[in-house]
């Protein structure tokens, strides 16, 4: 059966083309398309290769017309019943992401602006939160995000935390109208030819402007008053937009004779003046958060017309303009600026340069591009070598325990030409000064409060929308820990150590209610566990033996194998003594045996000298601590420190920070139980008491580190590299 795919939107179907161009693509792929819209303000009928349905609203603008078809939306959507939600712009959000949750069907959003940066939601504040509100309901429950330019994406993710896609708003590839270098006389006999069948004067230089938003206070009523200082030029203002009644009132009364106002026409009309002229322009200006952003369609059809571009400083246009040389960006926007921009333009060489890197840019900038975006995405909802990665917290810096099992695995599914998404928790707010960005990245908050007796470390990754999220994945997917593994049955399930003993561990080295809790966790996660052995349906790997064998003791439906960690260091054997006897200790010190380590370190009598203590979630005001390090930063302190600490009372699994000590570090004190089972001969030295554990670290500063001692460590570590 043809899946569907509805096409949401507020817009004026005969207008919007990016929702044309979307909406061919999916019909190429294979799906029933349905585009709904409203019928305005053009009710003539549309002649498309897909479906449209327009709903007809009563009121035309206002909060009236929002709320109706709102509800119109709703209604409409409940009837059709797709295979996929396609909402585009906030204002079609809502009713998509009810429905699409409540049928556990994929949605995705398609943002064409920054919506809470329009000037008339700026001067509104009051509107401006209640679409907030829709925007933060809707947002979290988009499965797949695409937006226009990489400035609102950036600004998404800050605000919301997930990876966006861009898809910039570029025409379809047209034939060309310039010729072959060398062939610059039959292209001028073009240029001349159309400039006769549209009235145009065949010998002057034509400037254009042209755009369904020429309204006011965006440029254009700078460029008329530049032309009329340039009696050379001929203006063609081809459009709409409500800038269009003032500016021709204006040079009737002033009797301009080099303006002409075009009117909205249809799109090959368009790109034959285009086409005809010699400059283009896009004079926007930064009036709001929307238009200091945006990337307007004009940028692009001026490139496909081969004709250098003056353009005001906006971000997105200016990056454009600059990396392509196809025209000039003016620091200030007034008539002078823009008459003079203009005239040192058109001078032979100066235009020949731009002429030349628009042409370039037309060959970049276009549909057949940009659509390579929407195939990835499609492939990813169908799940073409697609690998889902779910991890119990987010892979930013520092990273630490099982984060680093996740990296280490992405990087392999990368590696083997997969398309990665990574699904990760957060407590804290969305936004994150180091984001993840090696792969598309998918952050849900975590709940806030238990439901019922489920351990609380999987209850709160149960949220509604990771359930729909992994309702509707496809492709091969990873669970991993036991934190993920109430969201589905099926895919791989990772294990990285028996939870339940791990916190009852934890509970051994903490006092009152801390205690209270991790006892009572890890009753729940025991119960949870022979739950999960019933009735988990995919494959189970475990990070050790002793994890495997753990697992296989609850009589599972799956068996557990033993993978070894994917982790992603690199041998990295400091060479010589280190430069101080300093040590080193390595955690997320809110965690309990982190905890322990870090009192201990401290309360060492005599103190430990240099002491170096990197992670983070340490107690504020602790000494001699380094927050938060980058992986280069970590890695420099490994490959300072004399002596690597690495502190666990249990043997459960491999710690990680033992196996990057092993990998990158000097000497390694460690617990006798962080290294059971493992054939580490005397590259570690082990303790059971913190006494014990002051004598090992101080022998070990004492030591120097010598070209045997880096052979033996490179053996080990090859063992686990």
């Amino acid at each position: 059966m043809v899946p569907t795919v509805v096409l949401s939107v507020i817009n004026d179907l005969h207008s919007d083309q990016r929702v044309h161009r979307t909406a061919m693509l999916w019909t190429e792929r294979g799906y029933r398309v349905v585009v709904l819209g409203r019928t305005y303000p053009n009710p003539a009928p549309l002649d498309r290769p897909y479906e449209t349905q327009r709903m007809r609203c009563r009121f035309a603008k206002g909060p009236l017309f929002y709320l109706e078809f709102q509800v119109r939306l709703w209604n409409r959507l409940r009837r059709l019943n797709p295979d996929v939600y396609l909402a585009n712009d906030l204002d079609t959000l809502g009713p998509n992401a009810w429905w699409a949750m409540r049928r556990a069907k994929p949605l995705v959003y398609d943002s064409h602006e920054y919506f809470l940066g329009a000037p008339e939601l700026e001067a509104r504040p009051f509107v401006q939160r209640l679409w907030r509100a829709v925007e933060r309901y809707g947002i979290p429950r988009t499965d797949f995000r695409v937006t226009v330019n990489q400035s609102i994406a950036d600004q998404y993710a800050r605000e919301y935390g997930s990876t966006w896609d861009v898809v910039r708003n570029v025409p379809i590839p047209a034939e060309l109208p310039w010729a072959a270098d060398g062939e610059w006389d039959a292209a001028a006999e073009r240029k001349r030819a159309l400039r006769t069948e549209l009235g145009l004067p065949v010998e002057k230089v034509i400037w254009i402007l042209q755009g369904a938003g020429i309204n006011v206070d965006r440029g254009a009523e700078e460029l008329v008053e530049a032309a009329r200082a340039c009696p050379e030029v001929v203006l063609a203002i081809v459009g709409s937009g409500d800038a269009i009644p003032g500016l021709q009132r204006r040079v009737a009364s002033d009797g301009t004779p080099n303006v002409r106002f075009v009117g909205r026409v249809d799109r090959s009309e368009l790109q034959r003046y285009t086409q005809a002229a010699d400059l283009g322009f896009s004079l926007d200006k930064p009036k709001s958060q929307n238009y200091r952003w945006s990337l307007p369609n004009k940028l692009f059809d001026y490139f496909q017309a081969g004709i250098p571009v003056v353009a005001s400083d906006l971000v997105e246009v200016a990056r454009v303009v600059h990396e392509t040389g196809a025209g000039v960006v003016l620091r200030e926007l007034n008539p002078e600026a823009i008459a003079k921009a203009a005239r040192a333009l058109v001078q032979p060489e100066a235009y020949a340069a731009a002429a030349r890197s628009a042409r370039a840019a037309a060959h970049r900038y276009h549909w057949g591009h940009e659509s390579a975006v929407w195939h990835r995405l499609m492939d990813q909802l169908e799940g073409r070598a697609t690998h889902h990665i779910w991890s119990m917290d987010r892979l930013e810096p520092p990273r630490y325990g099982g984060t680093l099992e996740v990296l280490g695995q992405v990087r392999a599914a990368v590696a083997r030409g997969e398309q990665v998404v990574l699904h990760a928790f957060t407590r804290n707010p969305w936004p994150h000064s180091e984001p993840f960005a090696e792969v598309q990245t998918n952050v849900l908050r975590r709940a806030s409060w238990p439901r019922n007796l489920a351990p609380w470390i999987v209850q709160s990754r149960q949220t509604r929308i990771a359930r729909h999220q992994a309702a509707v994945q496809r492709g091969a997917v990873t669970y991993h820990g036991i934190h993920c593994s109430g969201l589905g049955t099926q895919g791989t399930l990772r294990l990285h150590n028996p939870e339940s003993a791990y916190y009852a561990s934890l509970a051994r080295s903490a006092t009152g209610f801390r205690r209270a809790y991790y006892l009572a966790e890890a009753w729940a996660l025991r119960r949870w566990e022979r739950r999960l052995a019933r009735t988990w349906m995919g494959s189970v790997s475990a990070i050790t033996p002793l994890d495997a064998a753990t697992w296989n003791a609850l009589a599972p439906r799956s068996r557990a194998q033993w993978v070894p960690p994917h982790h992603p260091f690199a041998v990295r054997i400091p060479q010589g003594h280190a430069p101080t006897p300093m040590v080193l200790a390595v955690g997320k010190f809110s965690v309990e045996e982190n905890a322990v380590a870090l009192r201990a370190l401290l309360a060492a009598n005599p103190p430990l000298e240099p002491l170096c203590l990197a992670g983070h979630n340490a107690p504020q005001g602790t000494p001699h601590y380094v927050d938060r390090p980058s992986d280069p930063e970590l890695d420099a302190l490994y490959d300072q420190a004399q002596v690597v600490v690495v502190h666990a009372e249990h043997a459960l699994g491999i710690k990680f920070k033992l196996i990057q000590a092993l990998l990158q570090g000097r000497h390694i004190v460690a617990h006798e139980h962080a290294v059971a089972g493992l054939d580490l001969g005397s590259r570690v030295r082990t303790y059971a008491t913190w006494s014990e554990a002051y004598e090992r670290i101080r022998e070990a500063q004492n030591e120097p580190w010598s070209a045997e001692h880096e052979a033996q460590a490179a053996e080990v570590a090859r063992r686990f590299s």
